[in-house]
């Protein structure tokens, strides 16, 4: 139980800190968030949960963390494409069907861009972060944001800006359906042997495969969703 509330906990900081960034324009685009005393102090929430929080926010491109300078908003986010207040009505309505359905549309062709247009290096990163879910679902450390860095990766290594500025508002609630499902251990069991399937396409450029892969992927998830 108590897992649960920390996690539930960090997803609400990560909407409050998107909202302050989209909806509050306190952050603009590129621009250095304020020192983790400060930021905490200002959230009301401890530094490991904010770390949680930016952690899920930079795997949804809205942050990102430079080496040696800090936490910056993400040059390229779309302030006018983040509508958090629908995004909360969605969750609250439990619509999670409806919101593996639209991955299902979208996130095949992706893959399938992806196969065309990946650098060998961004494919190597790829690779890394499907390993990566494995060895924290393994640790039994927070495997859906792992999971969610290689969605990420996959979507960044299409280079659509569109199916860029599309994920994160997706993200936002599947996490929370994540955290919310009964069949959690069955979901972590599917997503790694899918994931490793999805990659063995990608790795071969092969578009059919992977869209093919994709696909098979959400509709095992929207199946788990509804047992």
């Amino acid at each position: 139980m108590a897992e649960t509330k920390k996690v539930k906990l960090s997803e609400r900081t990560a909407d409050r800190l998107c909202e302050m960034i989209v909806d509050e324009h306190r952050y603009q685009p590129g621009s250095k968030l304020p020192n983790e005393n400060e930021l905490s102090e200002a959230l009301r929430v401890s530094r490991t949960t904010l770390r949680e929080a930016i952690s899920f926010l930079v795997a949804q491109g809205i942050l990102e963390i430079r080496r040696g300078k800090g936490t910056f908003v993400a040059e390229d986010l779309t302030t006018s494409g983040l509508d958090l207040s629908g995004l909360a009505g969605l969750r609250a309505r439990g619509r999670a069907k409806d919101l593996f359905e639209m991955r299902l549309i979208f996130e095949p062709a992706t893959v399938a861009l992806a196969c065309q247009r990946a650098s060998d290096e961004e494919l190597r990163q790829i690779a890394k972060r499907a390993s990566r879910v494995e060895a924290v679902a393994a640790e039994g450390g927070d495997w859906p944001l792992a999971d969610q860095e290689f969605h990420w990766a996959i979507i960044k290594a299409s280079h659509n800006e569109y199916m860029r500025r599309l994920y994160p508002i997706i993200n936002s609630a599947v996490n929370e359906i994540m955290q919310l499902t009964q069949n959690r251990f069955h979901m972590q069991n599917t997503a790694i042997q899918d994931n490793r399937l999805i990659l063995e396409f990608l790795l071969k450029r092969d578009e059919a495969g992977a869209r093919h892969a994709m696909s098979i992927h959400m509709k095992h998830l929207i199946n788990i969703l509804q047992d």
